[in-house]
């Protein structure tokens, strides 16, 4: 196989002209058309000064060729190999732009690492088969309807309820178009009164979003990935297409219809994440004008679903997203970016974290008690509802309420083509928007802005882009200090997938015993993990309270050995649920008190599809260890993996077998908030043909297509 690397240390950018949509050139600014480059110093190992950008090869004309002077070939040739020189680290323009924008079956199929034939040859699967219960068919359900009740008895109609949903991406059979976008809402898991439900379910194929006229479906082209936070409510899943399109897909009770920003074409997107408050949506794009990667940042303003949901740019909210606005981006230390995930410190989960109180109860804007015009609450004497509103001191530095605004987090962008991890500090973009809500009431009442403009529009439309001027300023208008900065950069050989630590349970919630550092995670292609701490660039506000947040900068922790060529990771947030192996890394007690580890940051689930398996892996102080690997003669060809909030199955995309195959850890439990009402009050039931195995096989969906990418949220 041949594959380009470039070897040398990506140095910092230097500030840069870049080109507008209109044609012009300007240093270090956005418009709202169209995003532009600007200065950003880059901290690694070791610490690089300013110069040039990679430099560029190729005159346009040039033969897809890498370092040899011959075609790439091997697993990676359509999707990689030959954009990088391995001598010179110089970049060959014209691969550079054919790469970015194929997003075909093959490319896509390449995207996601070799095949088991590929590495193999034609070994059949000798895995056993998992088992699974057969269920029972059932009528009088809905949301079990169509699928086998795998547990409890079958529902008879209303009472309690509950699902998980979201969507799957997939390629096509005959490629995408107005017929058949590639994105289908799917079901992952439900219960209704006594009955429980893992087998995958299709809701609506398409996905009633990408239907609606402001997408135009037949437009898109491929879609390329879809971003959930992996620790707080996200109920509209945020996807990337191939035309360059950013766009939301629903849920039942989001709330919402939609929301679409589209790039100009020079910007071809590559990955997407959203922060875990779902304040900000990032994207990473390749810039084929000026070959540079670079990170966008788009303001999520969500004021659904009600009961849970701040409405407000940038701020805490549970996903059903109204408006994405996008504020421009920042210059990478490479031109390839591959994956990304981040980070943001805790922020509101249920009303024990404000006192008892719901998020309504927290409004910190509304009309004034005498004038009747939109202001910002400085005191009660302002407030038509003190009882459900808030002063913007109470959010502010030493406020009762500062820890529900996120004051810290961090993205972690990799390039598997140029063997580079960065660390971009978010800080800077979290300190202005809380300058700007709380610092004052001249700075807040700047914010109100958001409102005027939103009911300016048709509210059964998709919000077009606001003006610069209107709140979120785009980073043209907003001060040069609030963009995000590059914090560090790392080499680590072709780094597959990405992830970061979302949860230090005990650091919030407890006692800190034994608890370790924060942690990010890069799986390389040669199956190294890469486990590194973030060092000041995330805290919880427990920490930051008592004085514990980690004051160095970010660096490597632990490597460890995985399945080679992994595809995708999650973090794997239930590792009580599966084998306790696990304990041989994390020592049970710590001085004679028990000590507790969170999937959410100690812990990932790695998509292994040369080896047709899920791995378990721990990581604690200086270890790395796969604990468990989960394997079934029914995945040939797994290259991702969600799981679903309210029970720990896990849903594979098989992409060759174009179908998506679920597997339940762990046990369920009926939930029953009505007294004598919905079924077994408090029933549990666990997997296996005895109800105490490690995992059960939950069903399959057939899509069609190559699905590649699953996410699933709460529906209730």
């Amino acid at each position: 196989m041949i594959r380009a690397r470039l070897r040398s240390l990506l140095p910092v950018l230097a500030v840069c002209a870049c080109q507008s949509n209109d044609g012009s050139t300007s240093e270090g600014g956005t418009d709202s058309n169209g995003p532009t480059g600007t200065a950003s110093e880059t901290a690694g190992e070791p610490t690089a000064g300013t110069v040039d950008p990679p430099p560029t090869g190729g005159t346009g004309d040039t033969d897809d060729t890498d370092d040899t002077g011959e075609p790439p070939t091997g697993p990676y040739a359509r999707c990689g190999a030959g954009i990088v020189d391995s001598a010179s680290g110089e970049i060959d323009a014209a691969r550079y732009k054919e790469v970015a924008g194929d997003w075909s079956k093959e490319a896509v199929s390449c995207r996601l690492g070799p095949t088991w034939a590929e590495l193999h040859g034609d070994a059949g699967n000798d895995a056993p088969e998992v088992w699974g219960p057969a269920g029972q068919t059932c009528g009088g359900g809905y949301l079990t309807d169509g699928i086998p009740v795998q547990a409890g008895v079958c529902p008879e109609g209303g009472g309690c309820y509950g699902s998980v949903a979201g969507q799957a991406l997939y390629v096509p059979t005959a490629g995408p178009g107005a017929a058949n976008p590639g994105v289908d809402r799917i079901q992952t898991h439900a219960w209704e009164q006594g009955a429980i439900s893992s087998h995958p379910k299709l809701l609506s194929s398409p996905e009633p979003f990408v239907t609606r006229p402001e997408y135009d479906a037949a437009a898109l082209g491929q879609p390329i990935a879809i971003a959930r936070s992996e620790r707080n409510w996200t109920n509209d899943g945020v996807a990337i297409f191939a035309n360059g399109a950013v766009g939301t897909g629903g849920t039942a009770t989001s709330g919402s219809i939609g929301a679409y920003y589209q790039f100009p074409p020079h910007l071809e997107p590559s990955a997407i994440t959203i922060t875990s408050n779902n304040e900000f949506v990032l994207v990473t794009l390749w810039n084929t004008e000026e070959i540079r990667g670079e990170l966008a940042v788009l303001s999520v303003r969500a004021p659904t679903p009600n009961a849970h949901s701040w409405w407000y740019h940038g701020l805490f909210n549970a996903g059903g997203v109204r408006e994405l606005k996008f504020l421009g981006t920042i210059p990478l230390p490479f031109a390839t970016p591959t994956s990304i995930a981040a980070v943001t410190t805790h922020g509101w989960t249920n009303p024990n974290d404000a006192g008892g109180k719901s998020m309504h109860s927290l409004s910190f804007t509304g009309p004034h008690k005498d004038t009747m015009v939109d202001t910002c609450y400085t005191s009660t004497e302002q407030m038509v509802d003190p009882a459900n509103s808030q002063p913007i001191s109470a959010f502010a530095a030493g406020g009762g309420l500062q820890h529900l605004i996120a004051r810290k987090g961090y993205a972690v962008v990799a390039s598997q083509w140029e063997d580079k991890v960065a660390f971009v500090d978010l800080a800077p973009l979290l300190d202005y928007f809380h300058s700007m809500y709380f610092g004052s009431e001249a700075s807040c009442g700047e914010t109100l802005s958001q409102f005027v403009w939103d009911k300016a529009q048709p509210g059964d439309q998709v919000l077009p882009q606001a003006p610069a001027d209107v709140w979120p300023y785009t980073f043209d208008v907003a001060p040069e200090s609030a963009r995000p900065t590059v914090a560090a950069v790392f080499d680590v050989t072709a780094p597959r997938a990405v992830r970061v630590g979302v949860d230090k349970a005990q650091a919030i919630y407890g006692p800190t015993n034994g608890v370790d550092v924060w942690k990010a995670y890069a799986a390389g292609d040669d199956g190294v993990l890469h486990v590194f701490t973030p060092g000041r660039l995330m805290a919880s506000w427990f920490e930051v309270g008592k004085g514990e947040q980690a004051t160095g900068e970010p660096a490597l922790v632990a490597t460890g050995q995985i399945c080679q060529h992994p595809t995708t990771m999650v973090m794997h947030r239930s590792l009580e649920a599966d084998h306790p192996t696990f304990l041989d890394v994390v020592p049970e007690k710590v001085d004679d008190k028990t000590q507790e580890v969170r999937g959410s940051n100690d812990g990932v689930i790695v998509v292994c599809r040369g080896a047709r398996a899920l791995q378990h892996v721990v990581a604690w102080k200086d270890k790395v260890e796969v604990y468990e690997e989960i394997r079934d003669s029914r995945m040939n060809d797994p290259v991702a993996v969600w799981y679903s909030d309210r029970a720990d199955v896990r849903t594979v995309a098989e992409f060759a077998g174009q179908k998506l195959l679920s597997y339940r850890f762990g046990r369920v439990k009926i939930e029953d908030w009505q007294e004598g009402g919905c079924g077994p009050q408090g029933a549990e039931y666990g997997p296996g043909e005895d109800g105490m195995g490690d995992h059960e096989f939950a069903g399959e969906l057939a899509l069609p297509g190559f699905p590649f990418h699953v996410s699933v949220a709460n529906v209730n």
